[in-house]
């Protein structure tokens, strides 16, 4: 251990990425130039093309050019932006979010405790446990989550409220996971586990399985802590119906994170396709909370991917009261979006190993924050000005004065804003996803930190699958925990049981056959087993119009083949669903196995080419990389790597059932309720709703 360890009190060129990411390098300057000056460099910009719904957003009848030479006189304004926050007033409708100590190495959650309270701000702690130098701070907000790391008495009545965490955006419907190797001393103490174990939370709360538990709980807690209680959940597909739950169960809050969010370790499948974007939730939430007359006297907190004053702004327009700000507090004083949170070796100092060679320089990062804060504080004192408010709470809920552009009239109808210049919202780009090695090495789940990777919305979709988004349930039902309760994958393949539903093609390597036959799966190709497509009735199609027109619905074959390689003039994802609709209208799906074949790699895919109706999915970009990475090995290495693969697919596809209550894979083939197109002209042809419906 090294006795004096290099202070961090600098910034370092942030990470480049081999695809643009949303955290780029012009919002890294933003916030770092925010930090310097007090000022933001801009407080409104002009709607973009690409990117989030709030990118797309403007204020109908403000000039950026205008509305931003108002900046340097912005502390002259009369104008209030500050908020009453159970009691305490604060200076801006900021809350700084829920990140743990154990996610984060100390220095940084006593950064952000001092800053938010001598600024005039609130922070959540996050779930691990209590640090005494952050005790010291007022304006934190506590967290009852589901391992109850650290839970005391002192916890629960420190601060000025309690939040129960439900989920969160980078995993929701996923529990925690903090690696042993950066549980030391000091975080083992106060999250009251063993040093060097793995800290990890379970996906639900075994005591939260409906709204009337909830309502328990939050009963129980404030009469408790004597403080108001908030619920933070996931922004998920059914959002809506959670957050009225959430007011109905008496809680004075909720906090809701969107897809997107930051986090220390995630899964990299669940990261970038669980949940939807917070700019699709908060408006159909604040409709559906005044609709049930649960809206007045209720605080709408939301988060992920924000970064301006023009983010808070046009989000409390949505109808949001308070936007949480994340990751880009951490960009405030020096993250760099390496993506090497949960490794322990942050070259920042944020999230590294404690007691070992850096840490973060708090009077630094504080000083940071804190003008940071004040250029949010500053660049929404003038749109609010320029809107001729008085007070950022005429702004909640104001979504006529937006317009947006660059999306479809299905997404504009759903968040209802008027709809300029209409145009799709997916993007796409041609490149092949990095493989990590965790997938071909261990057989497990990449993990990853930190967040700002949506597909098809502020990354690069490759294909239109990418922009559907998995369903996980918060609040309403239970999540399963796929490492502590069984959760089937076995796939009915004719009269045999096929144990997963990845299949393999014959055609990339013997090996791949061999590994085939050890895992049960379903082999395509040239052979003989009793899981062998030679075995049934069958036939290969390409996704194509003419196809279905000429009748494979009655072909009365045992196995359709849809493989993608064959041509056709539709996408893959866009005809099995089609396929599986016409199956079930001649009332012969529950004979026949849909087979989708094509260029995926994740449990992701799997999971949602199920949902649109495919019963076996044969990812061949995942096979065909290593296969090309590794054809001059032996055999039974080659071997060794795609059996690696598959299970590593298939853990993912049971973390991404269980988010969503899932115990059955062959329950949810053809259930297209359980995703939703964050595009609507996406949502159309694959049939399924927008995010948000």
């Amino acid at each position: 251990m090294i006795s004096k360890p290099v202070v961090v009190k600098s910034y370092i060129p942030p990470a480049r990425h081999r695809v643009p990411e949303f955290w780029d390098e012009e919002k890294t300057s933003y916030v770092r130039a925010s930090s310097q000056r007090g000022l933001p460099p801009y407080a409104l910009s002009e709607p973009r093309r690409v990117g989030r719904l709030l990118d797309r957003i403007s204020f109908k009848d403000l000039r950026p050019r205008e509305v931003n030479e108002l900046l340097e006189k912005a502390d002259k304004l009369d104008v209030d932006v500050g908020m009453d926050f159970f009691g305490t007033r604060l200076r801006a409708p900021i809350y700084v979010g829920d990140m743990s100590f154990g996610a984060l190495s100390g220095n940084p959650n006593i950064a952000i405790a001092k800053a938010v309270t001598e600024f005039g701000a609130v922070a959540g702690i996050g779930e691990g446990g209590l640090h005494p130098e952050v005790a010291k701070y007022r304006n934190i907000v506590v967290q009852w989550a589901s391992a109850r790391f650290g839970m005391g008495l002192d916890l629960l009545r420190a601060g000025l409220a309690v939040n129960i965490k439900i989920g969160q955006g980078a995993k929701p419907g996923i529990g925690g996971h903090l690696p042993g190797r950066k549980v030391v001393d000091i975080i083992a103490q106060l999250r009251k586990i063993p040093k060097g174990s793995d800290a990890l939370s379970p996906a639900p709360h075994h005591d939260i399985y409906s709204i009337e538990d909830l309502a328990q709980r939050v009963k129980a807690l404030r009469d408790i802590s004597r403080k108001p209680v908030l619920v933070k959940v996931a922004a998920v597909n059914k959002i809506m119906y959670v957050a009225v739950g959430v007011a109905r169960s008496t809680a004075e809050g909720i906090i809701i994170d969107g897809a997107g969010a930051g986090t220390g370790a995630t899964p990299l499948a669940i990261r970038n396709h669980l949940g939807i974007p917070i700019d699709y939730a908060i408006p159909v939430v604040h409709e559906w909370l005044r609709k049930n007359g649960v809206r007045d006297n209720f605080l709408v907190i939301g988060g992920g991917m924000l970064f301006s004053a023009e983010d808070v702004a046009k989000l409390i327009a949505l109808g949001a009261d308070m936007a949480n700000i994340g990751t880009a507090a951490l960009l405030s004083f020096g993250c760099i979006m390496c993506h090497a949170c949960h490794t322990g070796g942050c070259p920042t100092a944020l999230t590294n190993l404690i007691g070992y060679g850096k840490e973060l320089d708090v009077e630094w990062a504080a000083g940071n924050l804190r003008n940071y804060l004040k250029a949010l504080e500053a660049g929404l004192k003038v749109i609010v000005y320029a809107l001729g408010f008085s007070s950022v709470r005429e702004l909640v809920g104001r979504k006529d004065l937006l317009k947006i552009d660059y999306v479809d009239e299905e997404v504009a109808s759903t968040i209802g804003v008027e709809l300029g210049t209409p145009r799709g919202v997916a993007f796409y780009g041609k490149y092949e996803p990095v493989v990590s090695q965790e997938v071909y090495e261990r057989g497990e789940p990449p993990i990853i930190g930190m967040g700002g990777v949506v597909p098809g919305y502020t990354y690069p979709a490759r294909r239109p699958l990418d922009l559907l988004r998995i369903e996980a349930v918060q609040v309403t039902r239970p999540s399963v925990d796929p490492y502590r309760e069984p959760v089937s994958i076995e796939v009915n393949i004719g009269r045999f049981k096929a144990d997963t539903p990845v299949g393999v093609a014959a055609e990339v390597d013997e090996a791949l056959v061999e590994v085939g036959r050890g895992l049960g799966a379903f082999i395509y190709g040239n052979c003989e087993d009793e899981l062998c497509v030679n075995n049934y009735d069958w036939v290969a199609v390409p996704p194509s119009g003419a196809t279905l027109a000429n009748g494979v619905a009655e072909l009365g074959r045992e196995i359709i083949v849809v493989d993608e390689r064959l041509g056709g003039d539709m996408w893959l994802e866009e005809y099995i669903p089609r396929l599986d609709v016409e199956l079930k209208k001649r009332r012969v799906r529950d004979r026949v196995v849909v087979v989708a074949v094509g260029e995926f790699y994740d449990g992701a895919d799997v999971y949602k080419l199920a949902a649109l109706g495919a019963d076996v999915v044969i990812p061949l970009g995942i096979f065909t990389y290593i296969h090309r990475r590794f054809k001059d090995s032996p055999m039974w290495k080659r071997a060794e790597k795609y059996e690696n693969a598959i299970l590593s697919i298939e853990k993912e596809l049971k973390l991404a059932m269980g988010a969503g209550g899932v115990t059955n894979y062959q329950h949810m083939v053809g259930n297209r309720d359980l995703v939703r197109s964050l595009d609507g002209a996406v949502a159309k042809r694959l049939g399924v709703e927008v995010a948000g419906r």
